[in-house]
């Protein structure tokens, strides 16, 4: 993601808002773009920004099965029909993330259900294709190591710290992968298990554990007051962004989705977060259902873009489950 960032981000232009008001039901109604309909259990969606300008989002149609891509080369305005992504169509999966890698080649991760020698019932473990034309076509899939039997996730997208050495945020535990012979060192100190992980554009590692690393992770510094997302990592990413931000956001209310989200920013590394200064993205005036997982890409250098879930359409005249895109002006949550 932070690579996708960098690729498509030119100067920041940053516009000053005198008001900081959240927005209504009507303004997140007219904002709340449809991506897809009839979709039920663990959607998930993932989401990247291509070097091209192209979003790609995918997510799981119906329970553990039925990945879907749909992509978007309007800044997330129209979508094409949802398609099978190739290759899982006769698996029971797990959804997973999107990552961009320096190169421009795009890495879909996803989880499998598999049954696992030593282990009772079946479990999950990770794999992944890889597209180098703008996510139009994906290499056959690749599995992580099975060694030793574990239930084993990827749910956020990982740090490429160089070629062969991909930083993974497992469930299990915090490795870097290396690609060229699939195996797995794991990373010194503490896992941070499924919560996201982000490089700064000063190469400082952000945990959603509420921990800062300027050495790319063999000591790590809690960080003090934290978002809310230790314990809902699984519905928010954080955004690495120019000039050494980071994004995340929170639930706001009671319930499994809360009354609305809010984006707060830190503005030095995720030392310090502005919780004075945040900014209500979604507020659609009734409980927010499900497990949403919203993901958050910047598409250009003035918006950013949020995928997510919602049982109900978020559109006035329809109310209906599906997949959702919200476009956020970047000057309302970065003000000079």
């Amino acid at each position: 993601m932070l690579r996708s960032i960098q690729t498509c981000v030119g100067l920041l232009l940053i516009i000053n808002f005198s008001t900081r008001a959240p927005l209504s039901a009507g303004d997140t109604a007219a904002e709340c773009i449809r991506v897809a309909s009839g979709v039920s259990g663990h959607v998930h969606p993932a989401i990247c920004v291509t070097p091209a300008g192209t979003i790609l989002v995918i997510f799981s149609q119906s329970e553990f099965k039925d990945l879907r891509l749909t992509r978007s080369s309007d800044g997330g305005k129209t979508w094409s029909p949802p398609i099978p992504f190739p290759g899982t169509e006769q698996l029971t999966i797990y959804p997973g993330s999107l990552t961009v890698l320096k190169d421009g080649r795009i890495v879909h991760f996803w989880n499998t259900w598999y049954d696992i020698e030593g282990m009772k019932g079946k479990s999950r473990y990770p794999e992944y294709s890889v597209s180098a034309d703008d996510g139009k076509t994906w290499s056959h899939p690749t599995k992580l190591p099975k060694n030793p039997p574990v239930h084993r996730v990827i749910r956020h997208p990982f740090i490429e710290l160089g070629d062969d050495d991909w930083l993974l945020p497992l469930s299990d535990t915090t490795a870097i992968y290396h690609p060229s012979n699939g195996t797995l060192t794991p990373l010194p100190g503490p896992s941070h298990g499924l919560t996201p992980i982000v490089r700064t554009t000063r190469g400082t590692l952000v945990s959603g554990q509420g921990k800062r690393s300027t050495d790319l992770g063999k000591t790590w510094e809690p960080i003090k007051p934290f978002p809310a997302i230790n314990e809902n990592g699984w519905r928010f990413d954080m955004l690495a962004l120019p000039g050494d931000h980071v994004l995340t956001a929170e639930v706001l209310g009671p319930g499994v989705g809360g009354l609305e989200w809010r984006f707060v920013l830190s503005p030095d590394g995720g030392k310090t977060w502005d919780f004075d200064n945040t900014w209500t993205f979604y507020k659609p005036g009734r409980p927010i259902n499900g497990r949403a997982c919203p993901k958050t890409v910047l598409i250009d250098a003035q918006t950013l873009g949020t995928v997510f879930y919602d049982y109900s359409g978020c559109e006035q005249e329809k109310a209906t489950s599906g997949v959702f895109f919200l476009r956020t002006p970047l000057a309302k949550v970065i003000r000079p």
